[in-house]
């Protein structure tokens, strides 16, 4: 049998689908089929472990919940392919039919660390990596006493004694440290000891690790370390505060808790950074205060590429579930928060999002140009450097569905992704002189870092960055906000900040979560209510584009195309969707520096196909809810799925088919009704889109007015995606940029009008 291996490493790296989708169940007939042994006769599904690491010297065997619950060795079959091992799995259908879940077993000593893998019913033919599967010796540390801000490392023999190894704190186990040591880099017996805050040696170490007796254990019970408690703990997971070299030479101007400033920002993120650096440039004193350090400069995108995903691997434990439905993290603390992180998607909110629920000068401000014939739109795609275009093979693939698809407009899928030297010349895109160098995606670490770097007046003459500041809670007197209380991690002490203004950016789980440990006052009790996500659903097949024909072209394996799609305007509020089409997925971020890769990632790719989602908008929700449970703590979270627009199924079906076939799909390859075989649901919602648990309105229903000033509090604003008053389908980066470039003017005038006030009182009455 032909076998094509799906590689899995390679598959994560290209979605780009943001949202949480659910996995596709096996069918109800397939189930039935494969109870009573209709696919026996079947090929065996197969599952191949490729690996640098290990050779045939070694012993991997593969063990199953569908076998004898993870006791029955099924060996592997040993191979060189192009200078790496590969080890083949052989499973039969009879047994492996459906869902499987497996852990790899080297030697018969070690167990492939962490959870058990699965293995969905309709992959047939699948591989895993040496990012995936991994052999080694295990430490971990289960502890309430040493949490971070606390650091437990870990020195052995073999790396040398004063070499501090560094594990993870409650990513993969839940309040504890963990310490993996590589089978293939560590001999067969070696010495370790655990170490605090990197002086201090536990008690009676160090201990020895040997291959028969690969795991240790200890809690706070069996291990201590002669020392006393000096940091704030909190519950965070994955979350270690370390400063680098790099924080301290980037970051140059220390604040100081003398100082006073004209605004502080609670966070760098989208919103954070860019309403901080709007107000530098307006020389403005800002002071931005974050939680974590100096991660990545630039977006990730910039950075040399890797299997592993960062979005995963960075990503905190920052709360913890109320109610049964999954909701998905994605809250990255450090300099520009999850802004170094996201898909680089800008479309703008059309006029129907805005709905009745947006205050009507929020929606004015977007859509309506100024004076100077700018919407706030246009203003917030130059900051974020709106890619011009993708190239010929899109704009014929946009043409060519425009002229097919008459009930809707197909655009470029609007992304920040800077194109210097390109400018449009009556249709036609040329060259213009080369003077700058992209920027790539846009981030606001980047943004801030721009500025901390230039001794300039809107650079870091005004702007101030406190980096490792974990924020516990806002106070206040008189209907105002008078300052803000937070642990400095590194240096162990808890600092206060004042300012005349005060901005919460610290996004749609952790500013209501400040809101409510500073028991703000909330005139119409929806802090951290409402809260939301937009449902989307993806289809899951991927059909191979057309390479005969008048539609040919479309089949080029070299053509890439990202689209949206949605109805023209006059329907569109009885449609409240976009469609993002995606033509050939594996070039969606592609960068590489070296050649040889792109062409190993693409070399089991053999036909052009196509990907589509449906993005819908969203109310809030009112039984959705954040509580806190102290600065400390996490938050708990109840959020439902949302099933809101479960009745537009068959409609979205039909578009589908409807795009597919102009895209030179055969139309018997498509279903004419909706399948759930066909379809993974993201209705349970994401971190990173979701809103409204701060939300804004025009007539004081809400926490925050239409200027996204607190209620209850004269100088106390929010500037993230808490404030939005529905989810739209759009992604909410451009708008809140968007929001917050709207908020420095709003800031700034104010400040303006305060200094004339000022200037009026200190000259007295007049004669």
């Amino acid at each position: 049998m032909e076998r094509s291996f799906v590689n899995k490493v390679a598959q994560d790296r290209w979605l780009y689908h943001s949202g949480l989708s659910e996995p596709r169940p096996e069918p109800p007939e397939r189930v039935e089929s494969r109870l009573k042994g209709e696919f026996d006769d079947q090929p065996d599904r197969r599952l191949r472990f490729a690996t640098a690491k290990y050779d045939g010297t070694h012993q991997i065997v593969l063990r199953s919940d569908v076998e004898n619950n993870f006791k029955t060795d099924r060996p592997g079959r040993h191979a060189v392919v192009d200078g790496l091992h590969h080890w083949e799995f052989d499973l039969p259908r009879r047994i492996y039919g459906g869902d499987y879940h497996f852990k790899l077993f080297i030697d018969s000593k070690i167990w492939q660390v962490g959870d058990n893998l699965k293995v969905g019913w309709d992959q047939n033919a699948i591989e895993f990596s040496d990012n995936e599967i991994a052999f080694a010796y295990v430490i971990e540390y289960w502890t309430e006493r040493w949490r971070p801000a606390h650091l437990v490392t870990v020195r052995t023999n073999i790396d040398g004694t004063m070499r501090d190894i560094f594990g993870t704190f409650g990513r993969v186990k839940h309040g504890a440290w963990q310490f993996l040591f590589c089978y293939d880099q560590y001999p067969t017996s070696f010495e370790a000891s655990l170490v605090l805050d990197r002086c201090t040696i536990a008690d009676g170490h160090p201990f020895t690790l040997t291959d028969t007796d690969p795991n240790k254990s200890f809690h706070d019970g069996n291990l201590s370390f002669n020392a006393s408690e000096t940091a704030y703990t909190h519950h965070y997971e994955n979350f270690v505060s370390i400063e680098s070299e790099s924080d301290q030479r980037l970051v140059r101007n220390i604040p100081r808790e003398s100082d006073h400033y004209d605004v502080i920002v609670l966070g760098s993120g989208m919103g954070g950074g860019v309403l901080a650096d709007a107000l530098s440039d307006r020389l403005r004193r800002v002071l931005v205060i974050e939680a974590g350090g100096i991660r990545y400069p630039v977006h990730m995108n910039e950075l040399p590429r890797e299997d592993a995903s960062p979005v995963q691997r960075d990503r905190l434990g920052h709360y913890r579930y109320e109610c049964t439905d999954w909701f998905d993290g994605g809250v990255a603390f450090s300099l520009g928060g999850r802004s170094v992180y996201w898909s680089g998607l800008i479309p703008r909110m059309t006029d129907w999002e805005f709905r009745d629920v947006w205050p009507r000068a929020i929606r004015d401000y977007f859509l309506t140009a100024d004076d100077e014939a700018q919407t706030g739109y246009d203003r917030a795609e130059k900051l974020m450097r709106k890619r011009e275009r993708l190239g010929p093979y899109q704009n014929k693939v946009v043409q060519h569905l425009n002229s097919v698809l008459s009930d809707f407009n197909t655009i470029d899928l609007p992304m920040s992704l800077h194109q210097p030297n390109i400018q449009n010349d009556d249709g036609t895109i040329t060259l213009k002189n080369v003077l700058t160098r992209s920027t790539g995606c846009f981030s606001t670490a980047d943004l801030l870092l721009d500025s901390l770097g230039k001794n300039h007046p809107a650079g870091n003459q005004n702007l101030r960055v406190a980096l490792h500041h974990f924020i516990t809670h806002i106070r206040y007197a008189d209907g105002k906000a008078t300052g803000v209380v937070c642990q400095d991690l590194v240096a162990r002490t808890e600092r206060t900040y004042t300012g005349k203004y005060i901005v919460l950016c610290c996004g749609s789980v952790e500013s209501p979560k400040i809101a409510l440990n500073s028991q703000l006052t909330d005139p119409n009790y929806l802090v951290g209510k409402g809260f939301n996500d937009h449902p989307a659903y993806f289809y899951t097949k991927k059909h191979e584009l057309p390479t005969t024909g008048d539609l040919a072209w479309l089949g080029a394996m070299d053509g890439h195309a990202k689209l949206l799609i949605r109805h023209k305007q006059a329907n569109a509020v009885d449609h409240p969707y976009h469609m993002e089409v995606l033509i050939n997925p594996r070039y969606w971020d592609l960068r590489h520096s070296d050649d040889d890769l792109e062409h190993a990632d693409s070399a089991s790719d053999q036909n052009a196909v196509v990907e589509l989602k449906f993005i819908f908008d969203s109310e809030l929700n009112d039984e959705n809810h954040i509580t806190s449970m102290g600065p400390d703590k996490k938050v708990t979270i109840c959020i439902h799925p949302n099933r809101t627009r479960e009745k537009y199924r068959d409609e979205i079906v039909q578009v589908r088919n409807h795009v597919l076939i102009s895209l030179g799909v055969p139309e018997c390859d498509l279903s004419d009704a909706w399948r759930d075989d066909e379809w993974s649901q993201g209705i349970k919602g994401t971190v990173h889109h979701a809103g409204g648990s701060l939300r804004c309105s025009s007539d004081g229903s809400g926490v925050v007015d239409e200027n996204l000033k607190f209620e209850a509090y004269d100088n106390l604003y929010c500037c993230d995606v808490s404030v939005y008053p529905s989810i739209p389908a759009a992604n909410p980066s451009l708008t809140l940029v968007g929001l917050a470039q709207r908020l420095a003017k709003h800031l700034d005038e104010r400040l303006d009008s305060e200094s004339t006030s000022s200037e009026e009182l200190s000259k007295g009455p007049s004669v």
